[in-house]
């Protein structure tokens, strides 16, 4: 039989599961963000600058005789992805453990932050789950509770 979180943990699992919500979502718009940038590098042969001596906010060709100076925002943009990701995993350990689920779910939640709107459906998904298996067993406490008196 697998464990089942305690009932002392509730309040740490609603915390966990709120902090996952919001990096699931960030994390989600961060990957989109990240996809644009690539097609927009890679397909169109732009990079994405700010503050640079072309201008605030230019698309730079990537073969320019002279480098652009300013911020480049295309590598902002996926070093940003990328330690934001980290936080998202770091949400996830954190609700999987409280939740104490086996090790595939994990694994499950961790894919959504790879691949491209996967972490919104996946996010939707293990609210619910939680949600529902919270309101579940303190109902069932409760009446536990009321038969014992």
């Amino acid at each position: 039989m697998p464990l089942a979180p305690k009932l002392e943990d509730f309040p740490k699992i609603r915390g966990a599961l709120k902090f996952y919500q919001v990096f699931a979502y960030v994390t989600g718009i961060m990957l989109l963000l990240l996809c644009v940038e690539m097609i927009v590098k890679y397909g169109l042969g732009y990079q994405l600058f700010a503050f640079s001596n072309y201008g605030a906010l230019t698309l730079v060709p990537v073969k320019t005789a002279v480098a652009p100076t300013g911020v480049d925002l295309s590598t902002g943009i996926l070093i940003a992805h990328g330690w934001l990701y980290v936080v998202y995993l770091f949400s996830d350990f954190r609700l999987w453990s409280l939740m104490r689920w086996p090790f595939s779910k994990f694994v499950t939640i961790a894919l959504g932050g790879v691949i491209p709107f996967l972490s919104f459906f996946v996010e939707a998904r293990i609210t619910k789950q939680v949600k529902s298996y919270l309101a579940g067993r303190e109902a069932e406490a409760a009446t536990y509770v009321e038969a014992a008196n």
